[in-house]
């Protein structure tokens, strides 16, 4: 006697957005599961009409059949698969395109089970199918390529008692090993069924797999699935401190991918480290230009965190900090914008914007920021150092007696000055 049993447990790579759609459809394929064995009288539709019999069902059951299961460790099996892999390819495709895959697989998988029925190949003649396992084996056959370079964690158990085995454990494999040894395994029953009886419907998994990987191979799936693996794999020699080799990774990344900006600021990292300054600084000004074209306030803020303890405001445009600052004040973060001002003024004294900065200095840190300290000692470096304009103005308009930093809270006016 000879038992093995496998499972995927776990999938190294991230979901990057909430699963929502992932989420919703284990919910039908549950809902659809009491409907059909518990709750079919609440109805005037037969829920069995969703299932597929080649010959006898309409067109569109080839898709439904998807959503019906047969029984509760026909649904949980579907289940456990499905929550490992679709969250990854929901956040790389996009809940829509997710959605039109795994129907297309559904739908390749079960003709492939009519044809198999209709031609009562494995022991299957007569027989209808139902279940979401054939467009699961469309996402297996789909990662093999997108997913290239991941890892799976799977629970297995061999049970040989004629050579006295009975081990179980948990262990991570490559997907492609995980992959390559479930369709090794559907060959191999499909081989049997015949002898064992088995009405699984190895056909559809075959199908479904089938039209998965033709699809990843036409659709670029290929191109993507290395992009993400060489980024994947520099962010390991990151964590083992080979740099060089990181950096190395990083730009295959960036030839796959030019427009990553992960992979800009993984690289724009790494070079620091490699002391390559004047390189990570252009990354850097690219990443912060992209965040600024795509309105991605919240990135480009971030970057610019990061840029600026990286290297100090000296290497940054006027303009960068300006428009900085700015963000950060929309953002309700004074105490952020005033250290930028504070950073703009030091660094760019002579600039135009240097006199603006002064002013929100002033304003911010006798305002929101609550540093009177700090307005009061910008307030007399601004009436010492300010040329007559309207920025000095307004200094002594709304701070017109000494000491009253603290009573300044109007907004000065805007000359024509770049606003960056």
């Amino acid at each position: 006697m000879y038992f093995f049993f496998f499972y995927p447990l776990g999938l190294d790579r991230s979901a990057r957005c909430r699963p929502v759609l992932t989420v919703s459809m284990l919910a039908v394929f549950t809902v659809a599961f009491f409907w059909i064995h518990d709750l079919a009288w609440l109805f005037a539709f037969n829920p069995w009409n969703l299932v597929y019999f080649p010959g006898f069902s309409p067109p569109w059951a080839l898709a439904t059949a998807a959503f019906m299961h047969n029984g509760w460790a026909h649904l949980l099996g579907n289940m456990v698969y499905f929550w490992v892999f679709a969250p990854a390819l929901e956040g790389r495709l996009g809940r829509a395109r997710f959605l039109l895959y795994f129907l297309l697989w559904a739908v390749a998988g079960n003709l492939v089970h009519g044809w198999v029925s209709v031609l009562g190949l494995l022991g299957q003649g007569g027989l209808g199918v139902m279940g979401a396992s054939g467009a699961i084996a469309g996402m297996l056959g789909y990662s093999l390529l997108r997913l290239q370079g991941a890892r799976v964690e799977i629970g297995w158990w061999v049970l040989a008692p004629l050579v006295g085995q009975n081990r179980a454990g948990r262990t991570p494999v490559p997907l492609v090993v995980a992959v390559l040894l479930w369709v090794a395994w559907q060959v191999i029953q499909a081989s049997l069924a015949d002898l064992t009886g088995s009405t699984v419907s190895y056909g559809a998994h075959l199908g479904g797999f089938g039209l998965g990987l033709l699809m990843a191979v036409l659709l670029g799936a290929g191109r993507e699935g290395r992009a993400e693996k060489t980024l994947a794999r520099g962010q390991r020699y990151m964590r083992a401190g080979h740099f060089g080799a990181a950096a190395g990774e990083f730009r295959v990344h960036l030839e796959l991918a030019p427009a990553s900006r992960e992979g800009r600021l993984e690289l724009a990292r790494t070079l620091v480290l490699l002391g390559q300054k004047d390189e990570a600084i252009a990354l850097y000004r690219r990443v912060y230009a992209q965040d600024l074209e795509s309105g991605d306030i919240d990135g480009l803020l971030d970057v610019a965190g990061e840029w600026l303890r990286q290297f100090g405001p000296g290497v940054l445009e006027p303009e960068e900090l300006n428009r900085i600052a700015h963000y950060q004040e929309l953002k309700l973060d004074a105490v952020g914008a005033l250290a930028t001002y504070r950073r703009l003024h030091e660094a760019h004294p002579g600039h135009p914007l240097a006199q603006r900065a002064l002013v929100r200095i002033v304003v911010l840190a006798a305002g929101k920021a609550r540093q009177p300290e700090t307005a009061a000692r910008y307030l007399d470096l601004g009436r010492r150092a300010l040329p007559p304009g309207p920025w000095r103005e307004f200094l002594e308009g709304e701070f017109s007696a000494p000491g009253t930093a603290d009573a300044g809270c109007g907004a000065p006016p805007e000359p024509a000055v770049p606003a960056g």
